[in-house]
């Protein structure tokens, strides 16, 4: 009796083990290869907005956390619902999912069958003038990815706004540069993806039922020496 509750014990602890395994969180880092090949600085004295020209040597970079590991073999597929935070910077913006100027407007991913990125089109993009809800003309900068290939832009005036395919809203969905706008790119980016720091797993309710059962075992187990 002693070996099955034994055995009980141990498979209930490998099902735990392994569903911790499954829902291991993922970062995927993205590293410019060189710096921005080209750039088209504003035209002086700065006309609107917060005018600001690229630095060559000052790529973009940057990464997302999913709360599992992405499938393997997609294409072109939307996994914005599957990003749970992000980094990026392109030289002179930052975008974080913390900063409520920022947005996704979209994260598209292409795997390998391991999962591994090669090659994705996303664009994040922040609110540089304006107050929510924003409106034509209040101006942003913006990240932009194709396949490998990333690009910027910075104090664009926003020609539309609406709901993002991301489906964040107030998000400009159209811009047009101007003579006080900049861009740089683009540049080769290479894909890496790392295990993020484990935490520690919350008691969902199947892991109190899990730990209910241990607990119940292990009161038989020990009854039932005493009984022997």
């Amino acid at each position: 009796m002693q070996t099955n509750v034994r055995n009980w014990l141990v498979a209930i602890w490998v099902l735990c083990a392994t569903g911790w395994a499954s829902a291991q969180a993922m970062v995927y880092t993205a590293t410019p290869t060189g710096p921005y090949p080209t750039k088209v600085d504003f035209t002086a004295p700065c006309g609107a907005g917060p005018c600001q020209n690229y630095v060559l040597s000052a790529p973009p970079s940057g990464s997302f956390r999913t709360a599992s590991p992405l499938p393997g073999s997609l294409i072109n597929t939307d996994i914005t619902p599957l990003v749970t935070s992000f980094n990026f910077s392109d030289g002179i913006n930052a975008y974080s999912n913390i900063d409520p100027s920022a947005r996704i407007v979209q994260i598209l991913a292409t795997t390998d069958p391991s999962g591994a990125i090669v090659g994705a089109s996303f664009f994040v993009q922040r609110w540089l003038t304006g107050s929510a809800p924003h409106i034509v003309n209040d101006r942003f900068s913006g990240m932009l990815v194709f396949g490998v290939a990333a690009s910027a832009l910075h104090n664009v005036p926003c020609i539309t706004t609406g709901v993002a395919p991301s489906g964040a809203a107030d998000t400009c969905i159209g811009g047009l540069t101007d003579a006080s706008s900049s861009t740089a790119g683009p540049v080769t980016l290479a894909w890496s993806a790392a295990a993020a720091p484990a935490a520690i797993p919350s008691l969902s309710e199947w892991g109190l039922a899990i730990m209910a059962g241990l607990m119940a075992l292990a009161s038989f187990a020990a009854l039932r020496r005493k009984s022997l």
